[in-house]
């Protein structure tokens, strides 16, 4: 898992593989957290597949660090499907 979350980084920062490496480890540490729980949250708010309620530390943290990257590739939901941002199909 540690190697799709530092993919993910790459995809998003541009950076290298020891610089998401690096990234991962410190932003665990800082939050006090296991850097494969902190990968393993950050691949399943990628996939979009993370609890939007959770508490989890590591959750918590991967949000604090990369949620706003993740938001900013993520289509809106209109754009997904042809249609407005209500899931309306466009005619």
């Amino acid at each position: 898992v540690l190697d799709t979350a530092e993919g993910v980084l790459i995809a998003l920062r541009g950076c290298s593989l020891n610089q998401a490496f690096v990234e991962i480890a410190q932003t665990a540490k800082a939050h006090n957290v296991s850097t494969l729980s902190l990968a393993d949250a950050l691949v399943a708010l990628a996939q979009n597949q993370a609890s939007q309620d959770g508490d989890d530390a590591a959750l918590v943290a991967a949000r604090a660090a990369w949620a706003h990257l993740l938001d900013r590739v993520r289509p809106s939901r209109g754009a997904r499907y042809g249609g407005d941002d209500r899931g309306v199909p466009s005619a």
